[in-house]
């Protein structure tokens, strides 16, 4: 540049001398007075002309130089302005390129400081905004030496509207005065003036679309205004720390999806494993390798290792699996093995897995996990003995309630015994108090000779002397030699010890139940206690039966000790309902999948069990209505709302509905006036009127219910269209115990206590009860009970 210069300078000369040359020299040749006569010459005239052109042609030369030194010189700044920007752009990228998402911040600084120095700028940060308005923004930041930025105000940016609105735009906020700022901007320009800022730059930066925040660069010493490739090289600038920080947030966002991820494994005792079917290469998880027993780099991972820890016994299962994985595409890898850990251990482990294929139809990659679910096994198991122990109970429980004749009672129990133990013959003994001997009163499985052969075992006989407690659940050892009674069932049955079942009542013995196990049958001490249990329940069973059966014969023999014998049929079902809590609660929690997952098969079975508990439910409640001193000790009466009484009788009712698929029409309103009586009594009288209307209504038919009133009482008509009553039994359907069909071979149930218990509850609230019916047609019950009335109640 400084030749083109000296050029320039020397052609300026030289055209200059000429034309001072050729002034000077007409100068003289005016003086001399010769110019004319000079001038007339053409010779002079061609030489002027030619010297002027020279020197027009030196000046002209001369400014067309300079001109070309001044683009060179522009072109020449721009170069290097070029170069020094790439070297810039290239030394913050270097600052990231390779770089761990730890080093990104440190990054961020050296090239807050790097652009800084490079725009003549005394302060620059990065701003990136918080996700959540109540959280802190992330602030980065260089100043140089000599400004003290202790005392600037790091105020949100979403505090300035303004200022916000531009970068949404998103528009470069350049402000190289402060002190100009316009008026809308009051608040940005008092706490920029505020700080000791005197020129600002901001470039907003976006990513898809949403801003992320803002970089930017302040000026305190001077006014500054930033060219069009300063804002160009940070806007590159802020593009690379967007990209830098974006990837810092996926890194930190796989890290912490791996340590969930690793820490969820853990917490299920659940390993992830996979195999690159192409390299052959495996891979196990942190919580694999704690599952095996192993620490990472004690074993090598191959296809051998892990099938030379399953148990032998799973081998062939686990291959099998396997092979089908890998020949079938879209097969479900699961197989549950046992698998021996380091130390020795055996545990019980789930594995899913499935076998990723290419286009081409070949195998890429074979992943899953496995789980060890030893803990969850033993507790299924757990689960299982209970619910089947749970079972046996109920079952005994539900034979008790539903059998009244003691034949068939004893027949049915010693079915469901036999099946729970896995025996295929037993027999059952009443202890007869008067004779001093077991009598024999219900066999399985005994050939019907060996039965006849025996009647009875005495308490002398040699069974009784191995034995070792006659009130406690035994199993014999193998019968090597046995006499007495029973030597020729076991000679003849193939018997390989015997299990001795006492059936107690009251802690007296009232029989025993003893089961003949085949040689291979196992009974583990938990079976012995769960029959301890079941004996318990026959002996109450069995006492409950001959107390009934004493109790029918009271009531038809003596009836001047009805008072009695009401007393005595309610210790009865307090009896009953102390094991019936239990009974209808467990089956309940079993039917709502409280105590694990039912199949269908399941919850029906377990439908009628609930379904049957409310039904003797709702005997017991019948037998302890019916006793007259229940009603003296209980009858507490108040307003009440009788829709609410219905809907709670109603509900009660719900499993019969169901079951019997009734189509129950309901015609009352929520304003109905207010009665005075008992909410448990209303509810058992509405329970009984419907439970009857529903048992002799067929499948699908439909039963009413609609109520009015008027200024003094409440009126309900239950209508079904069942059996009806026939004209001859009407006069004694209020009679306690009184059935229409009082057979035992009648099709529905019952106990006669029904009408019996309503209409002592109807006349306990000064009420009346009136039954219409026509056999074959039907059954209308009408009830009014009188409205509460508080001038006479209160």
């Amino acid at each position: 540049m400084k030749k083109d210069v000296k050029i320039l300078l020397l052609s300026i000369s030289f055209g200059l001398v000429f034309l001072l040359a050729d002034a000077y020299l007409v100068e003289l040749l005016f003086t001399a007075n010769v110019l004319p006569a000079y001038i007339a010459e053409k010779e002079f005239i061609h030489h002027l002309y030619f010297r002027s052109f020279v020197a027009i042609t030196f000046l002209l030369f001369g400014m067309t130089v300079s001109k070309m030194a001044q683009k060179c010189e522009c072109a020449e700044g721009e170069l290097l302005s070029q170069l020094k920007f790439e070297n810039i752009v290239a030394e913050i990228s270097s600052n990231f390129i390779g770089k761990k998402s730890y080093h990104i911040d440190e990054g961020i600084r050296l090239s807050l400081k790097k652009i800084a120095e490079f725009s003549d700028a005394d302060r620059s940060y990065l701003i990136l905004f918080s996700n959540y308005r109540d959280e802190n923004d992330t602030i980065y930041k260089w100043n140089a030496e000599h400004v003290d930025d202790t005392n600037i105000d790091y105020v949100s940016v979403r505090h300035f509207p303004w200022w916000m609105e531009k970068l949404q735009n998103p528009e470069i906020v350049h402000i190289s005065d402060v002190s100009k700022l316009p008026s809308e901007a009051s608040k940005e320009k008092d706490a920029l003036k505020k700080a000791g800022i005197i020129s600002v730059l901001s470039i907003p930066l976006q990513s898809n679309g949403q801003l992320l925040g803002f970089l930017g660069f302040d000026s305190f010493s001077k006014k500054k205004v930033w060219s069009a490739n300063y804002i160009k090289l940070m806007r590159v600038v802020g593009d690379i720390f967007v990209d830098s920080i974006e990837r810092k947030k996926a890194e930190e966002s796989v890290i912490k999806h791996k340590e969930r991820l690793a820490r969820a494994q853990e917490i299920s005792h659940t390993g992830s494993w996979e195999i690159d079917l192409r390299t052959k290469k495996h891979f196990w998880s942190e919580e694999m390798y704690r599952i095996m027993g192993f620490l990472p780099d004690e074993i090598p991972i191959n296809k051998e290792i892990y099938p030379s820890l399953i148990h032998p016994n799973d081998r062939s299962l686990f291959h099998s699996c396997v092979d089908k994985a890998l020949s079938i595409p879209g097969y479900k890898f699961e197989v549950k093995t046992r698998v021996i850990k380091k130390n020795g251990s055996v545990c019980i482990l789930h594995s899913l897995g499935e076998v990723t294929w290419d286009s081409e139809g070949r195998q890429v990659l074979f992943q899953g996990t496995t789980q060890d679910i030893t803990d969850l096994s033993l507790v299924e198991e757990d689960l299982q003995r209970k619910n089947r122990n749970l079972l046996i109970l109920q079952s005994t429980a539900l034979i008790a309630a539903s059998s009244l004749e003691m034949q068939d009672f004893l027949d049915d129990i010693l079915m469901e015994i036999l099946s729970y133990a896995g025996c295929n013959s037993g027999i059952v003994c009443l202890f007869s108090s008067h004779d001093r001997n077991f009598r024999i009163c219900s066999s399985n499985g005994i050939k019907d000779e060996l039965k006849n052969e025996i009647n009875c075992i005495n308490v002398e006989d040699p069974l009784f002397q191995i034995v070792p407690d006659i009130k406690s659940t035994w199993v014999t050892d193998e019968l090597t030699n046995i006499s007495g009674s029973l030597k020729k069932i076991v000679m003849n049955e193939n018997v390989g010890r015997l299990v001795f079942i006492p059936v107690i009542s009251r802690e007296d013995l009232v029989g025993i139940v003893l089961l003949f196990p085949g040689h291979g049958t196992n009974i583990s001490n938990t079976d012995l206690d769960i029959l301890g249990n079941v004996g318990h329940q026959v002996g109450i069973a069995v006492e409950n039966i001959r107390l009934v059966d004493e109790t029918r014969k009271a009531y038809e023999e003596l009836k001047s000790l009805d008072r009695m014998k009401d007393e005595f049929v309610a210790n009865i079902t307090h009896e009953l309902k102390t094991p019936l809590i239990s009974i209808k609660g467990y089956s309940e929690a079993i039917y709502d999948g409280l105590l694990g997952e039912l199949d269908e098969k399941q919850r029906q079975c377990m439908k009628i069990v609930v379904s049957n508990s409310e039904r003797l439910e709702q005997l017991i409640e019948s037998l302890l209505n019916m006793n007259s001193l229940y009603f003296e000790k209980y009858h507490v009466l108040s307003p009440i709302h009788l829709k609410d009484v219905l809907d709670n009788a109603i509900s009660t009712l719900s499993t019969r509905i169901e079951d019997k698929k009734i189509q129950l029409n309901t015609d009352y309103s929520f304003d109905m006036n207010l009665v005075y009586g008992n909410c448990e009594f209303l509810k058992y009288l509405f329970v009984y009127l419907l439970d009857n209307a529903i048992k002799f209504s067929s499948r699908g038919s439909v039963v009413s219910v609609s109520i009015n009133e008027d200024d003094t009482s409440i009126y309900v008509d239950i209508s079904d269209h069942g059996t009806g009553i026939p004209k001859i039994c009407m006069d004694r359907i209020f009679d306690r115990f009184y059935q229409v069909d009082g057979s035992a071979t009648r099709i529905h149930g019952g106990n006669g206590l029904g009408l019996y218990l309503a209409k002592n509850i109807v006349e306990l609230h000064s009420g009346t009860i009136e039954v219409e019916s026509e056999e074959g047609v039907g059954t209308v019950v009408h009830v009014s009970i009188p409205l509460y009335n508080s001038d006479i109640h209160d």
